[in-house]
């Protein structure tokens, strides 16, 4: 995976567009209004996610082309079909690291699980 970095002109760029909380050498940051009015306009307007993008201002030669969507599928994972608005951030927050440690949990108790039934075989063998 080819991984784009920004020249300090991009940056400065990038920095200048009020959607932008930060920008670095190698990602860029969105506001969380951003988000959550860009994620309004796709799943309720049917607004595509370039189109978004080019309304907020951005150039998508300097961001990537796919970029959008890539974001836009991202978000609407990790918020759900609703947009985060400002008064169920700490909420939404919440149900992401709940998931997170729910998945985390669920592999290491797979993992157990198959340690088990492998020394179980293992013992049976031993007695024979």
């Amino acid at each position: 995976m080819i991984r784009r970095t920004f020249t300090e002109e991009q940056i400065k760029t990038l920095s200048k567009n009020k959607n932008v909380r930060r920008c670095g050498a190698k990602s860029v940051r969105y506001t969380r209004s951003f988000k959550a009015e860009a994620l309004r306009k796709y799943n309720e307007e049917g607004l595509s996610a370039v189109e978004i993008f080019k309304e907020a201002g951005f150039d998508l030669a300097v961001i990537d082309i796919r970029k959008p969507n890539k974001l836009m599928n991202q978000w609407n994972k990790a918020f759900g079909p609703r947009p985060v608005g400002q008064e169920n951030t700490g909420i939404t927050i919440k149900r992401i690291e709940n998931r997170r440690v729910m998945k985390n949990l669920e592999a290491k108790m797979a993992y157990l699980q198959a340690e088990n039934c492998f020394l179980a075989k293992f013992r049976a063998g031993k007695r024979k």
